[in-house]
């Protein structure tokens, strides 16, 4: 009778391994594999023109200064453009078009979600400003 008693208790402990062992790969598979449902790595961005000249191409500038246009859309004075959306998280510099000339932004973070750009112009420097 003391050797299945022994026996028994050995089986009890090693299913409570398998299900630690269980446990532990169904929370490193959802760490690993769906992280997309905890960290929003889409950027959704509307521009808004804020200034008094027709204004086009909101881009990010890279660091080898590849420029991705962000937003294509020319906007007067007052417009907001459509939505865009794209994997864009992180720190970028930006920079608009405006009268056949391009203007830097400044450097700014995106960390994905929506987002307005509010573009601004103050002593004939364009400004950004994000909400």
């Amino acid at each position: 009778m003391e050797n299945n008693l022994n026996f028994g208790s050995k089986l009890n402990v090693l299913g409570r391994v398998a299900c630690k062992l269980n446990l532990a790969f169904i929370v490193a598979f959802f760490l690993t594999s769906c992280t997309h449902w905890l960290i929003d790595t889409e950027t959704r961005i509307q521009a808004e023109n804020e200034t008094d000249k027709e204004i086009y191409n909101l881009s990010l500038v890279s660091g080898n200064g590849k420029t991705v246009i962000l937003v294509p859309d020319t906007l007067k004075k007052g417009e907001l453009s459509r939505p865009y959306k794209g994997e864009w998280v992180g720190k970028f510099d930006f920079a608009i078009f405006s009268e056949g000339f391009r203007f830097d932004l400044g450097h700014y973070e995106l960390k994905g979600g929506m987002v307005l750009a509010q573009i601004k112009e103050e002593n004939g420097k364009f400004t950004l400003n994000f909400r």
